[in-house]
């Protein structure tokens, strides 16, 4: 979003921070672009926080080419709903949740057969959503179950999977998020499509007002239930986990995405070398005024 777009939409705000000065600040400055491999290549990525004992969702099953692809659907017999991802991806593209609790396919927008599955997964490995639009790897992850506790600020009927943002300079959590699917998101936690984005408070780690579409909200659109005051379950944990994970990628400006498994806890989803600037309306403060 351009600098005059967050200023308009924060008039009260000091500090507001835009791409220009994102990139010149933070990314140019804390950022070697020698490490930007270890969180663009997710598998890469979950391997450090493997080792580093930092969890993150399993790993079902790696397509890298043709006999892998044509196995893939016996490397997750048992399992009844799964997420396909590409390596290389950005922004949530390419992502596709799939569920399988009685023998067929099925996504949020219906019936899926195994070629349209497969097909998908080409388009992966052909780089329809990488980075730079080279030749990528896919592969199947397992689907996170949403945490009781988020309860309130999910709609009734919502299968997708909420997550939690946390922006670090260093090993210092600057700023937080909690990214929520909706109907008119189709079920992602994707603010370009609808999803609703609520601000954190980091000391007590509780919701505070959202944004969604970049509009500043106080209500679910969905539920009409205030989204403050909601404590973010094992939010502690999160902050702990995030702050070691820029010394283990070689980042000193990074986004972390936590998700909350009622059954695993918190996972690390995704760690961004550049993450957005939305953060700020979500939380109606500039980041400038939350960084050293």
């Amino acid at each position: 979003m351009r600098w005059t777009s967050l200023k308009e939409k924060l008039p009260s705000c000091r500090g507001v921070l835009g791409i220009n000065g994102r990139n010149l600040e933070l990314i140019y400055t804390h950022n070697d672009r020698r490490f930007f491999p270890n969180v663009d290549d997710k598998l890469r990525c979950k391997e450090l926080l493997s080792k580093a004992g930092i969890p993150t969702p399993q790993t079902y099953h790696v397509i890298d080419g043709p006999a892998a692809l044509s196995v893939w659907p016996e490397r997750i017999d048992g399992v009844t709903a799964f997420v396909i991802k590409p390596n290389r991806g950005y922004g949530g593209q390419g992502i596709m949740l799939v569920h399988f609790p009685d023998g067929a396919y099925r996504n949020s927008d219906g019936p899926l057969s195994r070629g349209e599955i497969d097909f998908h997964i080409l388009q992966i490995c052909n780089g329809a959503f990488s980075l730079d639009n080279l030749s990528d790897t896919a592969f199947i992850e397992a689907m996170v179950v949403n945490h009781a506790g988020l309860s309130d600020v999910i709609a009734p009927g919502i299968s997708g999977v909420a997550d939690v943002r946390l922006i670090y300079q260093l090993d210092r959590p600057v700023m937080g998020m909690l990214r929520l699917p909706t109907r008119e998101s189709g079920g992602r936690a994707n603010l370009h499509q609808g999803g609703l984005g609520v601000g954190i408070d980091l000391e007590t780690g509780r919701t505070l007002d959202g944004c969604q579409r970049n509009n500043i909200i106080r209500r679910h659109p969905e539920t009409g239930r205030p989204l403050a005051g909601v404590p973010v379950p094992f939010f502690e944990q999160m902050l702990q986990h995030g702050s070691r994970i820029a010394g283990l990628v070689g980042l000193g400006y990074i986004g972390v995405d936590f998700v909350c498994d009622q059954n695993l806890g918190p996972l690390v989803l995704e760690v961004n070398a550049r993450p957005g600037l939305n953060i700020q309306i979500a939380n109606q403060a500039g980041l400038r005024t939350r960084l050293t």
